[in-house]
């Protein structure tokens, strides 16, 4: 769909319409108003749909009907599924993927066993909890002690697996993996499952499942803690408070400021006279090569206003630009519009002198050599118009997909802002994919734009 918006694809052909989507108001949106706007043109093999033979319609109540049958069929299809899962879970089978760190998938499948090499941190862990030291002083040994993350271990185990792929390798406790590890019941031999659900049938959102309704079956694979000692380090850890939440307008860096060298968020501290950013790896990790100090919030945020106000002094151009292009090439579609038009008109008289010189001939008005030569004629001129008009209808889709969706995105969303006189939580989350912050005074900023722009300046 990236490359359907940007012009890259105009057709797209599907088996049946059930490959394409099964909700049938998605998909009646898609066939009716996106693609006709966007001018891609959409093919059903095994339903003899064409979108070219119903333009501004899906094709009539057969369509309609069948995408509702489609849509009714896969949620039925998925209550029966996850019906079928949860009798498996709540057997102790384990469904999921992502096995915890320290343990590992057996020979039998839907069976775990401890993985000995991470076994030895997570006893670690447990030890410490237990002899009373907290989560931010166990993450202080655990780097000391130089033993490995879960993340860094899963990416030593799986070096083709795309989680975890944008942190660096480094060794880097920190006292909520600590707490996560000590929370994780499966380590005493449970299976812990449905932590999590979607909202509805098909949606990508999920819920968190109360604690009463999740799977636990105990005793299920040998624990590297027992259930004792588990319940021990609950109680002996205290819980984390919860931290202050700040409105958006106060923060507007929220989501995309991170560490140029774990490339993790970088944690905000806004209840001080002069609000501030550290990384939190350097507090768990003395000799850790991410920035150590504060990066103060109205520098880094005049830096990134700064840096926005000098796009949008760009973007005047860029909009000049760009109208001129859309009023060229918005008259040359018009030309070619009218053009088509004058040869469809044609197409329609030459089609009824073919009916009228056929009448003659088998009324007996017109002689067979002077009807086959006039047939011949009107033949060739009809040949002839139908290419001219595939043509320019070729060109006029030449043109269609020439515009770009994307600059007259960037150019609505600078209109939207250009009046602002600071930096806010809209704009940022519009211009910025993230802020990398090197040290208080060096960060780089990652446009969600930059390929428009780099592309603009390469054509000037």
């Amino acid at each position: 769909m990236e490359k359907v918006k940007k012009g890259k694809i105009n057709l797209i052909a599907v088996k049946d319409f059930s490959r394409f989507g099964r909700d049938y108001i998605e998909l009646g949106d898609y066939l009716e108003r996106i693609f006709p706007f966007l001018g891609v043109r959409f093919i059903s093999v095994n339903d003899s749909y064409d979108s070219d033979d119903y333009k501004g319609t899906t094709g009539g109540m057969d369509v309609v009907l069948k995408n509702i049958v489609y849509d009714y069929y896969s949620k039925d299809l998925s209550d029966k599924v996850t019906t079928s899962k949860y009798a498996i879970m709540k057997r102790g089978v384990y469904q999921g993927g992502h096995v915890p760190f320290g343990l590992r998938k057996g020979a039998v499948k839907g069976k775990l066993e401890t993985d000995p090499e991470a076994a030895q941190v997570v006893r670690k862990v447990f030890d410490f909890a237990i002899a009373g030291k907290g989560t931010g002083e166990i993450a202080r040994i655990l780097n000391a002690d130089g033993d490995i993350t879960p993340s860094d271990y899963f990416k030593k185990k799986n070096p083709q697996a795309k989680k975890f792929k944008l942190k660096t390798e480094r060794k880097e406790w920190s006292s909520i993996m600590v707490l996560n590890i000590i929370r994780q019941e499966m380590y005493y031999g449970a299976i812990v499952q449905h932590k999590r659900q979607r909202i509805t049938v098909g949606s990508k959102h999920t819920a968190i499942v109360p604690k009463e309704e999740q799977f636990i079956v105990e005793n299920q694979h040998e624990g590297i803690v027992t259930k004792e000692e588990w319940t021990a380090a609950q109680a002996a850890i205290r819980p984390i408070r919860k931290r202050t939440t700040y409105n958006e307008r106060d923060y507007p860096l929220r989501g995309v400021a991170r560490c140029a060298c774990c490339h993790r968020m970088i944690q905000y501290f806004g209840k001080v006279k002069r609000p501030y950013f550290t990384c939190e790896v350097t507090k768990h990790d003395a000799n850790s090569k991410c920035f150590h100090g504060k990066v103060f919030e109205d520098e880094l945020n005049e830096m990134v206003w700064q840096s926005l106000q000098n796009m949008f002094v760009l973007s005047d151009d860029l909009s000049g630009k760009l109208n001129q292009q859309k009023k060229l090439l918005g008259n040359e579609t018009e030309s070619i519009k009218t053009d088509i038009e004058k040869m469809q008109k044609e197409l329609k008289r030459i089609e009824s002198d073919k009916y009228s010189n056929m009448d003659k001939y088998m009324s007996g008005d017109l002689p067979k050599e002077k009807f086959l030569a006039k047939k011949q004629k009107l033949d060739e001129a009809s040949s002839t118009l139908t290419d001219e008009i595939a043509e320019l209808g070729d060109k006029l889709e030449v043109i269609r997909t020439s515009e770009d969706p994307e600059t007259e995105k960037l150019v609505g969303e600078i209109k939207k802002y250009s009046k602002e006189s600071q930096l806010t939580s809209g704009m940022v989350q519009a211009f910025i994919e993230s802020v990398e912050i090197t040290d208080d005074q060096h960060a780089q900023i990652i446009w969600k734009f930059s390929d428009i722009f780099k592309r603009f300046v390469e054509e000037q």
